[in-house]
C-alpha cells in the first residue's frame, strides 16, 4: 500500500492543476457552493470535460479517464458507446455546444472497432483491439440504438443487430452470460448488459433479444436474498467472497433489473429494484454520505465514496420517483448529487481536470484511484438532467386548497385514579445541553402540575464531538475552520427566532432561575446515565430535545417516555414531517406517543390536525404545528399526572409509514414557493 508521501509523488503535483485539485479536496470543499455555481454551470463543465476527453484522442473515441500519474488514457469503446445517448440528450439542452456532432464522431469510432462477429473489444483501445467483451458490447449496443433512434442511420442499425445477435448467442441455458466476462468473473451486474438487449429487442422488434433479456432477469433475481441484497454484484472474486460490491456495480445491477422489468412488464423486477434502491437511500440518509463499498447487510465497508455510484443511484432514485411519486427518493438523489458537485473543479487551465468527476472521494479512494473516469462525468450529466426534469415538474404542481380531514383523537382518560395518586409522580424532562426546548415547554405549561420535576441534561462526549468534526471536515474541508473562527468573533448573544417573542435562555440558565432540580449526565445511552436515572425511580419521562433513546433507558420509567411529534403518526415518521406532509399534499398535524426502540413507532396516545391554511412559509408552518403539539403534549401530561396512569392508546390499523429525513433545500424552496402563492 502506498504511503501518503509516495501517493503524492505519484499524483505529480508539479503538473498544471494537480496541486490545486488535491488542495481543493482537503482545504476548500465548500468552494463550489459558496461560489454559487448553478446546476447548469456544473452541467456545462462536465460537457466540456467530455469534449476534452474526445479531443485528447485522434480516433474520435472518448478517453477512458484522466489519470494524475500519466494524463489522458486511450479511447474506451465501452464508455464511448453509452456516452452517445448522453451527448444526444445534452444537445437539446446545450444546442450551441456541438454535442450531436460529437456523438456522430463517437459512433464512427465505434463502427471502426467492431469485430467481424458483431462484438466489440474490451478494455481501452491501447490495451486491446481483438478480444471481445460481452459487457462492453452491451453498453455499445445502447449507444447504437440511441443513435439510430435519433438519425435513422441504417449502417448503425445493421451494426447494432449484429451485436445483439452475438450477445444472444453467448447466453447459457440458465440465463447467465459467462463467456467473455470481465476477468472471467460472472456477476449479476450484467443486468446492465441485458437491459440494453431488452431495449434493442423492444425497439427493433427482436423477439430473440427480448427472450434472452427475460431469461437473464430470471437468473439475476434468483440471487436475490430476503433482505433485498442481490449476490454476486461485485467486480471480482474478492468482492464476491466478501459479499460486498462497489456502489457502481450495485447501481448497474439495480438499473439493469429496473430497465428490463419496465420493458418486459415484470412487476417482480420492479419491486426488487425499488427495494434495493430504498436500502441505499436509507444508508445515504443515515450515514450522511454513500459509502463506496456496501456489504450484504447494506452497511458501508469503506470511508471513501464512489462518485460514479452516487450519480447512478441519484439517477435511479429520480427514475423511480418518475414512475411512482416518491419524494424521499428525490431527497436522497439531491443529496447524492450535492456530494458529487463539491468534488468538481470548475476553474483552471488543465482540461483533464476542469469539469471532470473523480472516481473516488477522496481521489485516493479504491475506486479508480487517482483518476477521473469518463463514465463518472456521463452519469453525473444524466443525473443532473433527470434532476432538472423532476424539480421542474414538482415546481409546477399546485398546492391543494384543502387536504383530506383527519379526525382528532385522544387523549382518552384511563379511568379512575390508581393508588399512585396518593403520591406525586416523579417526572423527568430529558434534554441536551444548550437546548431551549425545556424553557419552551415549561413556559407553555405554567399552570400545569408536573409532579416532582427533574430535568436531565445530556452532555455529548468528546468522541461524539470528534465524529461530528470529522463529518464536517469531510463535507467542507478545513475552510470550515476559518468560517467557524469568524463566527466566534461575534458577541455570542442568542438572536431572536423571528417569532416576535423574546429569545429563550438555555436549559441550565432557565432551571437555575426557576429552582428546578437538574441531573447532569453523559450520553443517555451510556450505563452511567441509565443507572443515575434509575436511582431517581422515575414514573414518567418527557422527551425534550434529547438524542435518540435506547431500550435500557426507556425501561427505567414506570409509565414510559412521552414524545410530541410534528406529524400525524403512523404515516409520517422521522424529520421535517410537517414539511413533508404539506409537500405530499397530506394533512399537517401532530402526535403524542410513547417512545419505543423504533423511530416514532410507539403507542399513539393523541393526535391533532393543524389548520395551516394561513401559513405562507415553512417557518410559519412549523410554528403552527409546534404550538399545537406543545398544547397536546401538555394535555396528555396533565391527565397522566392527575390519574397516575397513561391515557389509553389509540387503536391503529395502519402499518408505520416510511421514515423521512432532513428535507433538501431544493425541496424546501419548492414548498416555500407553494405556501407563498397558495390561494
Amino acid at each position: 500500500m502506498l504511503t501518503p508521501l509516495k501517493r503524492l509523488v505519484r499524483y505529480r503535483p508539479f503538473v498544471m492543476g494537480h496541486a490545486e485539485l488535491l488542495l481543493h479536496q482537503v482545504f476548500d470543499r465548500g468552494h463550489n457552493a459558496r461560489a454559487g455555481f448553478s446546476d447548469e454551470d456544473h452541467l456545462r463543465a462536465a460537457a466540456n470535460w467530455l469534449a476534452a476527453a474526445q479531443d485528447s484522442q485522434t480516433d474520435d473515441g472518448i478517453a477512458g479517464r484522466y489519470q494524475l500519474d500519466r494524463g489522458w488514457t486511450s479511447s474506451y469503446p465501452e464508455t464511448t458507446g453509452y456516452i452517445v445517448p448522453t451527448l444526444l440528450a445534452l444537445s437539446d439542452i446545450l444546442p450551441e455546444a456541438g454535442l450531436r456532432a460529437r456523438a456522430g464522431r463517437a459512433v464512427r469510432f465505434l463502427l471502426s472497432v467492431q469485430l467481424r462477429d458483431g462484438s466489440f473489444p474490451g478494455l481501452e483501445i491501447a490495451d486491446n483491439r481483438s478480444a471481445p467483451s460481452a459487457f462492453n458490447t452491451g453498453q455499445i449496443l445502447h449507444g447504437l440504438t440511441a443513435w439510430h433512434r435519433a438519425t435513422g442511420d441504417e449502417e448503425v442499425h445493421t451494426a447494432a443487430g449484429r451485436a445483439a445477435r452475438w450477445l444472444v448467442g453467448l447466453q447459457d441455458p440458465d440465463g447467465a452470460i459467462r463467456l467473455h466476462a470481465y476477468e472471467d468473473i460472472v456477476g449479476t451486474y450484467t443486468a446492465h448488459l441485458t437491459c440494453w438487449l431488452a431495449e434493442w429487442g423492444e425497439y427493433a422488434a427482436d423477439d430473440a433479444a427480448l427472450a434472452a433479456a427475460s431469461r437473464h432477469l430470471d437468473w439475476v433475481l434468483s440471487h436475490r436474498r430476503a433482505n433485498d441484497w442481490i449476490a454476486l454484484m461485485g467486480f471480482d472474486e474478492a468482492q464476491h467472497r466478501a459479499d460486498e460490491a462497489f456502489t457502481h456495480t450495485i447501481a448497474y445491477a439495480i438499473w439493469g433489473i429496473l430497465t428490463t422489468s419496465l420493458i418486459l412488464g415484470r412487476a417482480d423486477g420492479i419491486a426488487a429494484a425499488t427495494a434495493a434502491a430504498e436500502r441505499l437511500a436509507r444508508r445515504l440518509e443515515l450515514s450522511g454520505f454513500l459509502p463506496g463499498v456496501i456489504g450484504s447487510d447494506w452497511r458501508g465497508r469503506s470511508t471513501f465514496t464512489c462518485l460514479t455510484g452516487n450519480c447512478q443511484m441519484a439517477l435511479i432514485w429520480l427514475r423511480l420517483h418518475a414512475l411512482s411519486r416518491n419524494l424521499r427518493f428525490v431527497n436522497a438523489a439531491l443529496k447524492a448529487i450535492d456530494l458529487v458537485k463539491i468534488t468538481q473543479r470548475m476553474h483552471g487551465q488543465n482540461r483533464g481536470l476542469i469539469g471532470g468527476i473523480p472516481g473516488s472521494d477522496p481521489i485516493s479512494g479504491a475506486y479508480i484511484e487517482g483518476g477521473l473516469p469518463s463514465w463518472a462525468a456521463k452519469f453525473f450529466i444524466d443525473a443532473l438532467l433527470e434532476k432538472r426534469w423532476a424539480l421542474a415538474k414538482l415546481a409546477k404542481e399546485k398546492m391543494s386548497s384543502s387536504s383530506p380531514a383527519v379526525e382528532a383523537k385522544g387523549p382518552l382518560c384511563a379511568g379512575s385514579p390508581s393508588d399512585t395518586r396518593r403520591r406525586r409522580l416523579t417526572t423527568l424532562l430529558l434534554t441536551i445541553s444548550g437546548s431551549r426546548k425545556v424553557p419552551q415547554m415549561l413556559s407553555t405549561w405554567r399552570n400545569l402540575d408536573l409532579g416532582k420535576l427533574i430535568v436531565v441534561i445530556e452532555h455529548p462526549t468528546e468522541e461524539t464531538t470528534l465524529r461530528q468534526l470529522q463529518q464536517r471536515l469531510r463535507n467542507d474541508g478545513f475552510s470550515w475552520v476559518g468560517t467557524r473562527l469568524r463566527r466566534m468573533r461575534g458577541n455570542g448573544f442568542v438572536k431572536p427566532d423571528g417569532t416576535g417573542e423574546p429569545a429563550l435562555p438555555d436549559v441550565l440558565t432557565y432551571c437555575r432561575a426557576h429552582q428546578i432540580d437538574v441531573l447532569d449526565t453523559g450520553p443517555l445511552d451510556g450505563a452511567e446515565a441509565v443507572t443515575a436515572v434509575r436511582a431517581l425511580a422515575p414514573d414518567l419521562g418527557i422527551h425534550a430535545g434529547a438524542s435518540l433513546l435506547r431500550q435500557p433507558l426507556i425501561e427505567a420509567f414506570r409509565l414510559g417516555i412521552l414524545n410530541a411529534h410534528m406529524g400525524l403518526l403512523p404515516a409520517f415518521r422521522g424529520m421535517n414531517v410537517a414539511e413533508w406532509a404539506t409537500l405530499e399534499g397530506a394533512p399537517a398535524g401532530c402526535t403524542v406517543h410513547l417512545i419505543d426502540r423504533g423511530i416514532d413507532t410507539g403507542a399513539i396516545l393523541a393526535t391533532r390536525e393543524v389548520d395551516v391554511a394561513g401559513c405562507r412559509s415553512i417557518a410559519e408552518l412549523r410554528r403552527a404545528v409546534d404550538r399545537t403539539q406543545l398544547e397536546l403534549l401538555g394535555k396528555v401530561v396533565g391527565l397522566t399526572i392527575a390519574h397516575g396512569t397513561l391515557p389509553q392508546p389509540l387503536p391503529v390499523h395502519d402499518l408505520p409509514g416510511p421514515q423521512y429525513f432532513r428535507m433538501h433545500q431544493a425541496l424546501a424552496d419548492i414548498l416555500d414557493a407553494r405556501l407563498l402563492t397558495r390561494q
